[in-house]
């Protein structure tokens, strides 16, 4: 029986072009009953490859490719011992910074392992004939299951092996390294090599001829009476894994005196309903005690009590430790018992959520609860789960970055010499949303590229072949495993984030296990609430209180209503805010109904959610019975649970089977909903509806189904977008501080969000050496100061010294500054200083500060203590001009808080005309000032004169245009302007639309502040 037994798949990352599903099938297609998966010190692809076989009806054989300081190893788990020895070979491959003989032979005992020859050091032992080294490798390894690879055609060293192997009296076995399909995929493997190596591929340099593909062995003349032959079939009957997939691995809760987890569970649940409802137990309505128990229920059958025990731990460690937790995400916010844990904020009965959305006790599946932490705490969190639990019984996933389309085509691209101009050029033209087929048959501009440029199509001819490999390996975003047993009995490890180990498989690999990942999600704007209430505690001496907010704040709705909701989580997009304008949002089951339907699909049905509730438009109902499901929502399904309870109603489905129903519809179930369609029929036949009514209803739910959102999840998060809007609308000043800090590095949204502060009449204050922190501040109540950060250069380690240093007292002068700072301060870091205004307090021009630096530095150093500063004069130059000022302030900055002539009047709130970053598309017929900037003249295609140019203010510009009946009365006083760099005034009217609109001028004239 041949038996393949040396592949690497494509999880050795660039080292095989081969995936799990073409090599299986592969192997079918050729009549193999084993096949054998070895990848580089890995297993990342194990657990798809014996799922993949076990479909295929092949053999699988387990096995880890090794690379030791003195040779390479490969080995096979004979058994579920085997299996773990493997799984822990293939961690130290990942934890150590070298494996060599000694570390890897205690775990060899349930192993069958080979000696490979070629392309390894001992095929360099076997050239030069010393057999010393061979032979004392061989030694440390001896057992019955060590064998000596043989190659499968006839080598140079074939004859000395076979020798070497009998006088050692190691037995042989015919081993075949494939790292490829066939041979388009061998030249394939040639391009990750030089991708992984960052070296170029000549094509005509590939070997035209290279075996490390998966050969026919049908076409292979191989003497079945040799020991090499026969010995893949006893390595194949040899290794005997079976793999668990049947069996849930919790964690275990550490109870008090031994109480069992589920009693534990109900005891928390009772003390916890009270607790939320403010209620003895006695007077606990029964509506609430109903479902608590009915889930608690659930929760024992499933066995379950430990997974929320875990996650009301972790939860609670983060409450005490005042690290923000969000009011919940997805399903789990249906859960009763998760709301009284104190794991959610949401009540599931108040707001009428469905836990069988959640956890289906007709569907078995493992509980999912996402928790969001403030971004900044998450990694604390992880690591109290590890001190509790153990450092072994702890990891983050792996995912696997792969090539797309782009990036496929940009490094096949650098490989074949392309340069990088090339190369960008090409890589314009491709839609990062589509593959590499997509994108040609939909781009007849690439299809002609590829037509006339054979380079070019070469490219993407072997990029589509290294599409969606992995290139890479990464960390699963949000998912932690915790396990009750260590995790390398089930995984392998790798070193992740943090101290924290990582493990080999995947989620989806890990869930087929039975392991239960945990979403512990960074969410930034529980951050910034955060920070917000610190701020107002700072200035009102007492926290808010979050869970005490009224959901009926008229100030709040009268924001929300009016869209101004930049910088509130959620609701921030210009059509988000549209939308909320013409909804007149005035309760908070709006913004739940808004966060469900704005999404592709479900958006088509705003218009009619908007003409009913404003009471434009009757609502109506497919069926009378259907109302007082769908009458908070006008008549239309908007979420998932709706579905559910529509089934239930009119059908008669359980909630468990009705979720079976919206699960189906979701995913398009075609079979199954023709199955389903009959028993719904039925169900409500019963029910006493007509079959051709229940026709009606099943092709309706059916139909809009799809676009029905998870309530669960808009409820819980609805709750994040109202609570900045209350900060928004009740601590202006709180909020954009924190919100301008939370986007320092971003120029766009810092320049957005100081228009947005505007507009509540706060002022953001520029830079300063003696008041600025690393971030916003706010400055006597009413101004948010700029922080340090926010100049481009300086980094935290600067900005942290330049703070401690002024701790010792404010920087009393230029000369003072200099002294203090000198010792750490770098000459650009200053002029970056300099040009962002931050030193102007100190009363000199920037061409002073930059003329006189080296000058004070000589003196420094005659004068170190300072003392003589009087005898120090300093020359002050003119000011640089402001053109000047003005590019270096943009550059540093991104726009010109400092240098800019509408500074001081920006400032005032009584004035007749706006500035450029105060004007938009809806506005008509405009008086602006602003500084005149780019200007150029063209003749339209009459031949008359016309001119465009720029209006700026501190923080943006915008287009204006000089049509030819006012260019003759206006060009000369822009001319003069911009020669005497003078502000205008124009006025005109707005045309554009979609936030890119220009000034149509109809007059210009100076203007004097």
């Amino acid at each position: 029986m041949f038996v393949q037994l040396y592949t690497k798949s494509v999880y050795s990352i660039l080292n095989s072009s081969l995936t799990i599903r073409n090599y299986v099938q592969k192997g079918k297609e050729y009549g193999l009953q084993a096949l054998a998966l070895c990848d580089e010190g890995n297993v990342y692809g194990l657990i798809k490859f014996y799922r993949a076989c076990q479909e295929a009806n092949i053999h699988p054989i387990l096995g880890l490719t090794l690379l030791l300081k003195e040779c390479v190893l490969v080995v096979y788990a004979k058994d579920n011992t085997g299996y773990r020895q493997l799984l822990k070979l293939a961690s130290l491959a990942q934890l150590e910074e070298e494996l060599t003989i000694q570390t890897v032979k205690p775990h060899l005992t349930h192993v069958i392992t080979i000696l490979p020859i070629l392309n390894t050091p001992l095929e360099h032992h076997i050239e030069t004939q010393h057999m010393d080294p061979f032979k004392s490798i061989v030694e440390e390894f001896r057992t019955d299951d060590l064998f000596i690879g043989l190659p499968i055609f006839h080598h140079p060293l074939s004859r000395t092996i076979r020798e070497w192997a009998k006088q050692l009296q190691v037995p042989l076995v015919y081993f075949h390294e494939v790292q490829a399909l066939d041979p388009i995929g061998v030249e394939t493997l040639h391009y990750l090599w030089a991708i992984r190596d960052g070296t170029s591929v000549r094509y005509q340099e590939i070997p035209s001829f290279n075996q490390r593909y998966f050969i026919d062995p049908n076409t292979l003349v191989l003497d079945q009476a040799d020991e090499a032959y026969q010995n893949m079939a006893y390595i194949a009957h040899s290794c005997q894994v079976t793999i668990d997939f049947n069996t849930f691995h919790f964690p275990q809760y550490p109870t008090p005196k031994g109480i069992s987890s589920f009693e534990y569970l109900k005891v928390l649940c009772m003390k916890g309903l009270e607790k939320r409802l403010g209620k003895k137990r006695d007077e606990l309505p029964q509506d609430y005690t109903h479902r608590l128990k009915y889930e608690l229920q659930v929760i024992e059958r499933m066995n379950y009590s430990d997974y929320f025990l875990v996650v009301y731990d972790y939860v609670k460690y983060a409450k005490k430790q005042g690290i923000l937790v969000g009011p919940g995400r997805g399903s789990a916010a249906g859960s009763l018992v998760a709301y009284v844990l104190g794991i959610t904020n949401v009540d599931p009965i108040q707001y009428n959520l469905l836990f069988e959305r959640f956890l289906n006790p007709e569907r078995v599946s493992l509980p999912d609860i996402d928790i969001d932490f403030e971004d900044v705490e998450r990694d604390r969190v992880i690591k109290y789960v590890q001190k509790k639990y153990g450092k072994d019984h702890v990891a983050h996933i792996v995912t696997f970055g792969t090539f797309a389309a782009r990036s496929a085509v940009r490094e096949v691209a650098k490989t074949m010499g392309v340069n990088s101009t090339r190369i960008a050029e090409i890589t314009s033209k491709l839609n990062g949303m589509l593959t590499i087929r997509e994108n040609i048959e939909r781009n007849e501009e690439l299809q002609k590229l590829m037509a006339d440029f054979s380079d070019i199509r070469r490219i993407f001819e072997i990029a589509e072949r290294i599409e969606g490999i992995p290139r890479n390996t990464s960390t699963h975003a949000a998912g932690i495993v915790i396990s009750g047993e260590p995790l390398m009995h089930f995984t392998a490890l790798s070193l992740g984030l943090n101290g924290v180990y990582q493990t080999q498989y995947e989620a989806e690999d890990l869930e087929l296990l039975g392991l239960v990942k945990m979403d512990l999600l960074g969410l930034r704007n529980l951050t910034m609430i955060h920070r917000m209430l610190d701020l107002i505690e700072i200035k009102e001496g007492k926290r808010l209180d979050l869970s005490r907010l009224p959901f009926d704040d008229q100030q709040t709705f009268q924001l929300l209503s009016q869209g101004e909701t930049t910088g509130v989580f959620q609701l921030e997009s210009d059509g988000m805010r549209r939308v909320l304008r013409q909804m007149g949002v005035n309760r908070f089951e709006d913004i739940v109904a808004v966060n469900a339907l704005y999404r592709p699909g479900p958006a088509d049905n705003i218009p009619t959610f908007i003409r009913r509730k404003r009471g434009l438009e009757p609502v109506s109902y497919v069926h009378p019975s259907l109302q007082p499901l769908l009458e908070s929502t006008y008549g239309i399904i908007v979420y998932q649970e709706q579905i559910m309870q529509i089934a239930q109603v009119v059908a008669n489905y359980s909630l468990g089977r009705a979720d079976l129903l919206r699960r189906a519809i979701g995913k398009k179930q075609r079979d199954f909903l023709e199955k389903e369609r009959e028993i719904f029929r039925q169900g409500a036949i019963q029910n006493g509806y007509s079959s051709d009514v229940a026709e009606t209803l099943f092709d309706y739910i059916v139909r809009f189904g799809d676009y029905g959102f998870n309530r669960s999840h808009s409820v819980a998060y609805s709750m994040i977008s109202y609570y900045l809007a209350y900060l928004k609308a009740h601590y202006p000043t709180e909020f954009m501080c924190v919100l301008l800090s939370s986007v320092v590095s971003s120029e766009s949204q810092t320049k957005r969000y100081i228009q947005e502060a505007r507009r509540y009449r706060i002022e953001v204050l520029p830079v300063s050496i003696n008041r600025s922190h690393n971030l916003y501040r706010i400055e006597n109540n009413k101004s948010i100061r700029m922080g340090f950060l926010a100049i481009k250069g300086l980094g935290h380690n600067i900005v942290n010294q330049l703070i401690a240093e002024r701790k010792k007292g404010p920087y009393r002068s230029y000369v003072d500054f200099i002294q203090r700072t000198r010792s750490f301060l770098k000459q650009n870091v200053l002029r970056a200083l300099i040009f962002s205004g931050a030193l102007d307090e100190f009363g000199l021009t920037k061409k002073a500060m930059v003329d006189n630096y080296n000058d004070i530095i000589n003196f420094l150093r005659f004068n170190p203590s300072g003392y003589f500063d009087e005898q120090l004069t300093l020359s002050h130059a003119e000011e640089y001009t402001l053109a000047e000022r003005l590019r270096q302030e943009q550059a540093l900055l991104g726009f010109c808080l400092h240098s800019h002539p509408l500074r001081t009047v920006i400032r005032e709130s009584d004035r007749d005309f706006k500035v450029p970053s105060e004007l938009s598309e809806i506005d008509e017929v405009v008086t602006v000032v602003g500084l005149v900037n780019h200007v150029k003249e063209f003749v339209t295609r009459h031949g008359d004169p016309m001119l465009r140019f720029t209006l700026s203010d501190d923080l943006v510009q915008v287009d204006a245009v000089v049509f030819p009946r006012q260019y003759r009365y206006i060009t000369e006083q822009l001319r003069q302007t911009i020669e005497n760099q003078q502000l205008v005034k124009v006025e005109g009217k707005i045309n554009g639309k979609k936030g890119h609109f220009e000034v149509i001028v109809q007059t210009v004239s100076t203007f004097e502040p």
